[in-house]
């Protein structure tokens, strides 16, 4: 899922309602200062037009002292957004570690400024958006998505198999690697989302599970003596068809 921003005219001579970058912001320079709040209200009521869920001032599982300032969810894909939000009378003091807390959780972060310039430091993963006190909001900066999880080639997977004695087995491997990283999106996804102490939650999928189940040997011992039970039982139920067929015929 891509989000909906307006993105700025290139020259005052292409044609369209958007504005350029420096008329955007002389036009923003001209307004009144506007508090943290007011700023996470506009954004916050955007993303829930577009049908994603919110939640403000969220900790990470008590992972990180700041709490995120606006995150949303997308359900289909069970894909996090972090935004934080930062006044015109804010500081870049803390972003470095607030971003990298970010980056750990949401698979997209941007920073939301009104009149700010962004940092120069700033990394090229983060995008940058700038409202106006009337809710127009601009991209100025892309969001790029990204996995810190991700092992992206296959050489990697060829190594380990081989070097462990577990053959040529890499595509499996980094098959199964992918769910555990899905699995954790829908442990985070859940953290914020799942609604009354998980009576509605989003759940993992048939094959999730069976990965999961798959690191519980003791677990699939006694799954595989309940279904070795099952089916002496069915034998036994066979066997008793069969003399009761044998008895009629007599």
């Amino acid at each position: 899922m891509t989000l909906n921003f307006k993105h700025y005219k290139w020259s005052k001579e292409e044609r369209g309602k958007e504005l350029t970058k420096e008329e955007f912001f002389e036009k923003v320079n001209k307004e009144k200062d506007l508090k943290a709040d007011k700023i996470t209200t506009i954004i916050e009521n955007h993303l829930k037009n577009q049908g994603l869920l919110t939640i403000r001032e969220r900790n990470y599982v008590g992972y990180n002292k700041a709490p995120f300032d606006l995150t949303a969810g997308q359900e289909e894909e069970l894909k996090l957004f972090g935004f934080e939000i930062k006044s015109d009378k804010d500081t870049y003091e803390r972003l470095d570690h607030q971003l990298d807390e970010y980056a750990w959780i949401c698979e997209e972060v941007y920073i939301i400024l009104h009149k700010k310039e962004p940092p120069k430091w700033l990394p090229d993963w983060c995008g940058v958006l700038r409202i106006s006190e009337e809710g127009e909001i601009y991209e100025e900066g892309y969001s790029i998505s990204r996995n810190p999880f991700d092992i992206s080639t296959g050489y990697e997977w060829d190594l380990l198999s081989q070097k462990n004695g577990l053959g040529k087995i890499k595509e499996k491997l980094g098959e199964q690697f992918k769910e555990l990283i899905k699995i954790r999106k829908n442990l985070l996804f859940n953290r914020y989302f799942a609604k009354n102490d998980y009576e509605k939650f989003y759940p993992l999928t048939e094959k999730q599970k069976k990965i999961i189940i798959g690191f519980d040997v003791d677990f699939q011992m006694k799954q595989l003596k309940k279904e070795l039970n099952n089916f002496d039982k069915r034998i036994e139920n066979f066997k008793d068809l069969l003399n009761m067929k044998q008895k009629k015929l007599d």
